[in-house]
């Protein structure tokens, strides 16, 4: 009798190593499918739909300078405000989706989870992905804006380097996803620290560059704060798009550091929690 060979075999007796992306890789069609219920549900029964995409940033921004801009009075670098303020909470906006995204992975796809397999990592993937495109609608407004500003003689230094900025919006996805998934297998858990999520995420943004540039910040403390991913990130992106921040190359490499260790913690403890999860959320 011929013995059979199964496309693929489902067990729970996993490494903490095997994370099974290729299973991940597998089930690209399902990764598509999901992307496509989170647009849709977007902007199903909703009476602006994509303008309201259009809108947040820019109200935001508006708010962001009257508090800090006009109250508070913290500097730009020379950046026109209504730039610099958008172009933070741009970045800072997409890497919350994708913290949110990570965070609530179990509890919010319980009911899935209970009844069918795929590879749990698929959900918080198809996520990220699909805040790309609200995203990629805020991106083309800042365009517009930024556009308006450069020909109306704003002393702003746009650099080829920002064909890269791809890959600081890649940085900010991979941290957002590690640190969630990480918050995720703890919550499943301990469901009160939910209520510390929004703690976490307030107390980030004001510790990253998001409505100030770092040349605020006493020089002493720069270093320390560029373990922070977020500061390397949003100066960086100010450098190329504008040409001006307090960036070094250092500060670079250690958000870096930080995002590939958070990223890695995340995704082995996230591995081992998957197994059994199901009996205690």
């Amino acid at each position: 009798m011929e013995s059979v060979k199964w496309d693929q075999i489902i067990t729970p007796n996993r490494g903490w190593f095997n994370l099974d992306l290729k299973g991940v890789w597998s089930y690209r069609d399902l990764i598509k499918l999901l992307i496509r219920r989170d647009v849709v549900s977007q902007y199903k029964q909703t009476v602006l739909g994509p303008l309201y995409f259009m809108l947040t940033p820019i109200i935001g921004t508006m708010i962001n300078m009257l508090i800090f801009g006009k109250i508070a009075k913290l500097s730009t670098d020379g950046v026109p405000q209504f730039l610099f303020y958008f172009s933070g909470n741009l970045f800072w906006t997409y890497f919350v989706n994708c913290l949110g995204a990570g965070k609530s992975v179990f509890q919010s796809n319980a009911h899935l989870f209970s009844k069918v397999y795929f590879p749990r990592l698929c959900v918080p993937v198809s996520q990220n992905i699909s805040a790309l495109f609200k995203l990629t609608i805020q991106f083309v407004i800042f365009i517009i804006f930024y556009i308006y500003f450069f020909t109306k003689g704003s002393q702003i230094k746009p650099s080829y380097g920002i064909i890269l900025i791809p890959i600081l919006l890649f940085q900010c996805s991979l941290l957002g996803l590690g640190t969630g998934l990480l918050m995720s297998s703890f919550t499943t858990q301990y469901r009160d620290l939910n209520f510390v999520y929004e703690f976490i995420a307030r107390f980030w943004m004001y510790i990253s560059p998001v409505v100030y540039p770092l040349s605020v910040i006493p020089e002493k403390w720069h270093y320390i704060m560029s373990f922070n991913p977020m500061v390397g990130i949003i100066e960086t992106a100010r450098q190329l798009i504008f040409g001006y921040s307090s960036l070094d190359f250092i500060y670079i490499i250690n958000g870096m550091i930080t995002t590939t260790i958070l990223v890695a913690i995340g995704l082995l403890i996230f591995n081992q929690v998957e197994k059994t999860f199901i009996d205690t959320i």
